[in-house]
């Protein structure tokens, strides 16, 4: 049989593998996106942290040695910081590239879905055409044999 529906029926399956690798990207492109937020959240977390030890640090009559000591570590979550934020906004440009992409797998599948079931439909009726012609030809056919 090699009927349109099975056609495309192939066409979908190959559609429907795609969108699936496109929701395994989607999926760890957010999931990088989600462990940006939370790297920055604890980048964020020890620098209050530090900043709080440092005024303590500060107010208590630390040597230069160790407040200078104190600052190069700021400094250093400071850069970790900057770091992350670049990081976070490519993995986030790279999430919206995903996106797109999963967007028109998901539309591509749906589309075929749409093909093949329309191609069913129109073999069903075709079929049942069909049958009803042979039917209509074989209940003529009796009435002549009676008559």
């Amino acid at each position: 049989m090699n009927k349109r529906s099975k056609r495309l029926q192939l066409v979908l399956e190959l559609a429907e593998r795609k969108k699936k690798q496109a929701d395994q990207f989607l999926a760890a492109s957010r999931q990088r996106v989600e462990q940006d937020q939370r790297t920055m959240q604890q980048l964020e977390q020890y620098m209050a942290e530090y900043q709080q030890n440092y005024l303590g640090a500060n107010a208590q009559g630390y040597t230069g040695a160790q407040l200078h000591a104190q600052q190069a570590f700021l400094q250093k979550i400071q850069d970790a910081q900057q770091t992350q934020q670049q990081a976070m906004q490519q993995n986030r440009r790279e999430l919206e590239v995903v996106e797109k992409h999963w967007k028109e797998a998901y539309a591509r599948v749906q589309g075929m879905q749409k093909l093949t079931d329309n191609a069913l439909d129109a073999e069903r009726i075709a079929e049942e055409k069909a049958l009803q012609k042979q039917i209509d030809d074989r209940s003529q056919g009796n009435k002549v044999n009676f008559l």
